[in-house]
């Protein structure tokens, strides 16, 4: 069995730091710091992550059992998701009203994101500012996006990409899909009034988890290009660097191939960090990190009501306090859901999933998918539900609100 992988955890934390950093205009100047407008760098590596451990859980279950569960899949991941958002949800409520803010804006924000609809929501803002949902829910979007990939992403690993199929066929549809979706993506965009539909709807942005989906296959075959992974792991990191200063969510660089480098980028990082060889996995595997790791889910939903409420509390301090503030109070709303809620739910589903046949947890993929694998590849089998975060997206600028400028 391959055990935890800390240098995974290690690379959410690096994501979801990133889209911490995109997002501190919300209460801060935004010409009083170096901010961060590559926030989608963050963003992109929790999908092709997201991509990689479902589908890699998938697989291995086919292959152990010849059927894949679907009802437990569907089970461990509401057990997963939705008590920690419920959690969220409910504070952003309770501020609303408690500040005389709730509105109709609030209450279609609070649906959109319950019924997992809010990227199309979101999608739908004709201004500029993509600014149809409300303070604190900006963020939520990419949960929506996620969820409805995986409505149907089992249901092809089922039926069509099954283990037993060939790796060339699963690389020729999987390469097709995605480049019939960067085609249409970059035909979509034409100009900055369009960007916001062409970010958030999911036909226009699945080729990012399907990134994670064709590295997940090459993986548990053993049929990763390893020696092209070493030739170009370095130029990935350095692209995805350069990325970070530089991208601009409402310019044509993202829609017409942009997305697609960065998260072929990140699927390379990804491999080169499971594959165990290079050198640069060890600032992953670095232990406050990979702990950050561990809590990423919650630590994203949470930082953006909380960037909200520093700036509305503001209290007259320097901006360094007001970042390590804002820093620590997310990390402690994270960790209070992580011992309350998360960690103990996750047992209680692993208590009560069926063992016959035994299912792995998104956190477990085991060697029989892979020949050669060794004991460190998937994050932690410690655990009995993946710790992947769901990441976190940066949140296109918005309107001001009355709670605060919305993050870009």
């Amino acid at each position: 069995m391959l055990g935890r992988e800390p240098g995974l955890d290690g690379l959410r934390a690096v994501a979801v730091l990133i889209v911490f950093a995109s997002h501190v205009e919300a209460f801060l100047p935004l010409a009083t710091l170096l901010v961060v407008p590559g926030g989608t760098v963050g963003l992109d590596p929790f999908f092709v992550l997201s991509g990689f451990l479902i589908t890699a859980l998938l697989l291995k279950e086919q292959s152990r059992y010849g059927t894949i569960m679907r009802w437990n899949f569907y089970k461990r991941r509401m057990v997963r998701l939705l008590p920690p958002l419920f959690f969220l949800l409910l504070a952003n409520v309770a501020i609303a009203v408690a500040l005389n803010q709730w509105s109709r804006q609030e209450l279609n924000s609070l649906l959109s994101v319950t019924f997992y609809y809010s990227n199309y929501y979101q999608a739908s803002s004709t201004s500029l500012f993509c600014s149809n949902l409300s303070a604190g829910y900006e963020h939520l979007w990419s949960l929506s996006f996620e969820e409805q990939f995986y409505l149907i992403w089992p249901w092809i690993v089922i039926f069509l990409l099954t283990i037993k199929r060939s790796i060339r066929t699963v690389t020729i549809v999987i390469l097709g899909t995605i480049a019939v979706i960067g085609i249409h993506r970059g035909f979509g965009y034409y100009g900055p009034q369009s960007w916001c539909y062409e970010f958030h709807a999911t036909q226009d942005r699945a080729d990012a988890l399907l990134w994670g989906c064709l590295a997940a296959h090459l993986w548990a075959r053993g049929r990763e290009p390893t020696k092209l992974i070493r030739i170009l792991i370095w130029p990935a990191v350095l692209f995805l660097l350069i990325c970070l200063p530089f991208t601009d969510l409402t310019g044509p660089f993202l829609y017409r191939g942009g997305f697609d480098a960065i998260d072929l980028s990140s699927a390379i990082v990804l491999l080169a960090i499971v594959g165990g060889t290079w050198s640069g996995r060890h600032f992953f595997e670095w232990k406050p990190l990979a702990k950050l790791g561990l809590i990423a889910y919650a630590f994203y939903l949470w930082h953006v009501t909380i960037f909200y409420e520093m700036a509305r509390i503001d209290t007259g301090w320097n901006y360094e306090l007001r970042v390590v503030v804002a820093f620590s109070w997310t990390l402690a709303m994270a960790l209070i859901s992580w011992f309350l809620l998360e960690r103990p739910l996750q047992r209680w589903v692993h208590r009560t999933t069926p063992r016959s046949p035994k299912l792995a947890s998104e956190s477990e993929v085991t060697a029989d998918l892979k020949p050669d694998a060794g004991n460190d590849a998937i994050p932690p089998a410690s655990e009995p539900e993946s710790e992947m975060s769901k990441s976190e997206s940066p949140v296109p600028a918005s309107e001001p609100s009355e709670r605060g400028q919305s993050p870009p």
